[in-house]
């Protein structure tokens, strides 16, 4: 299942799963005036995640801040763009994200998403999260990689919410653990 399906069938789970009211949050869609002028402002913004936008105005996935155009209750990109300018402007990347850490999450031109903290100053200092913003959400927050944000194994990680709603809908085996 693509990352889009799996937001689109959270997005339906929401009231039928008391669950995810801990773990994740979502908005009606962002204004398509504003997702067509991203491009323009950005221009190597990726295609889903103008995608996901078209979703959802931003999102909380687990503890991930996805922003949006700050038409939603989720903070704008515009503020996340203010905090982490300086870091943008070196890595020349596109920031869409928070962790909870409060490290930034980021693609470069390439694609690549990345993570950073406020002392990144070149690629070398930057951690690879995934080839892509749709790999980064079906992967690795959705996904079967979910376990690679953490720097514990698998097994010292309690189990939450989101683990468990990523169980029973078959996007993280426990083999993965």
């Amino acid at each position: 299942m693509a990352w889009d399906d799996k937001l689109l069938t959270t997005i339906a789970d929401f009231d039928g799963t008391p669950m995810l009211r801990i773990v994740f949050r979502s908005f009606p869609p962002a204004e398509a005036n504003y997702i067509r002028g991203l491009r323009h402002q950005f221009p190597f913004v990726p295609d889903d995640y103008e995608r996901f936008l078209s979703i959802t105005d931003g999102a909380s996935l687990w503890m991930y801040e996805l922003y949006g155009s700050g038409g939603s209750e989720m903070p704008a990109l515009s503020d996340l763009h203010s905090r982490w300018q300086a870091n943008i402007e070196k890595l020349k990347v596109f920031a869409f994200a928070e962790d909870p850490s409060g490290y930034c999450i980021a693609t470069r031109e390439s694609g690549e998403v990345v993570q950073f903290d406020f002392r990144a100053e070149t690629d070398a200092d930057c951690i690879v999260l995934a080839p892509s913003f749709g790999e980064f959400l079906d992967d690795v927050l959705m996904g079967e990689r979910f376990y690679s944000l953490f720097d514990v194994p698998a097994s010292e990680i309690e189990d939450n919410e989101w683990l468990e709603y990523l169980r029973q809908k078959g996007w993280l085996s426990m083999s993965s653990a």
